[in-house]
């Protein structure tokens, strides 16, 4: 088994923080830096009495994926939106690189399901929205939206609208909108649930790809057990109330299989 260190460090080399020949700390507005650590101590998350989860203790490594699984209802969501900072704990605090969340950051970009693009904007001018929030120069920005567009292959659909694309196009236009910015942390939710099978083996190997070009931490939300073991150098699930298990998925066709039905049993 790689180590979540060994794992991080191995997405965190020399070429690790490139974007296409230029560093992720020079794109100008960008977050950059090395992935983002996250630590829950005894956080309640939900809304008072109703909390979904309570007493949460998590760490999570800069830059590992953490690819948290459970049933309907045990609170993955919950989860992600706390740790982005749309969701305040009802108790206890979280932590990101150390310091307390307090709301939503340029540090952390999120995925969802549904991809959110704005439909009268092209494709590049949706994915370089982060940067034109943050006052980026339209050069720049520009620059750095039509290199994140090749990375994830839409390369020539830039002048495209939304509706113009499949549902799989529009999951890479989400993605490359997320990372455009360099953000220390992405988080991201059930992204592949809609998508037919093989789109969605397809995005999970993009998502594999693009991850080895950036230091993000990465925390995935799925309720796919195989899903979780093909991205995840670690998996937490979730039960009832709270935190069931945090294991390390190694390496190994059979260790895998025995993960699987542990997965499975503390499901």
């Amino acid at each position: 088994m790689t180590s979540v260190a060994e794992s991080a460090a191995g997405r965190t080399g020399a070429g690790g923080t490139v974007v296409d020949g230029a560093r992720r700390e020079d794109i100008v507005g960008g977050a950059g830096g090395a992935g983002l650590a996250f630590r829950l101590e005894r956080a309640g998350l939900g809304y008072g009495r109703d909390a979904v989860l309570r007493e949460v203790e998590l760490e999570v490594a800069p830059g590992e994926v953490l690819v948290v699984v459970g049933a309907s209802g045990s609170g993955k969501s919950t989860l992600l939106r706390a740790l982005a900072g749309l969701l305040p704990p009802s108790e206890g605090r979280i932590l990101a690189g150390g310091r307390e969340v307090t709301g939503p950051s340029a540090d952390r970009a999120m995925v969802f399901q549904d991809d959110g693009l704005l439909p009268w904007r092209s494709v590049r001018r949706n994915v370089e929205l982060p940067l034109r929030i943050r006052g980026v120069a339209r050069s720049e920005r520009g620059r750095a939206a039509q290199e994140w567009i090749e990375k994830v292959g839409l390369a020539g659909f830039a002048r495209h609208l939304p509706r113009e694309l499949s549902g799989g196009m529009r999951q890479r236009v989400q993605l490359a909108r997320a990372l455009v910015g360099a953000p220390r942390a992405v988080l991201m939710d059930e992204p592949f649930g809609a998508l037919d099978a093989q789109t969605r083996a397809e995005m999970q190997r993009l998502l594999l790809e693009v991850l080895r070009e950036t230091s993000a931490t990465v925390v995935f939300v799925t309720h796919d057990v195989e899903e979780a073991l093909l991205l995840a150098d670690r998996v937490a699930v979730l039960g009832r109330t709270g935190v069931r298990a945090v294991l390390d998925v190694p390496v190994g066709d059979e260790a895998r299989t025995n993960l699987r039905e542990r997965i499975l049993e503390e499901l």
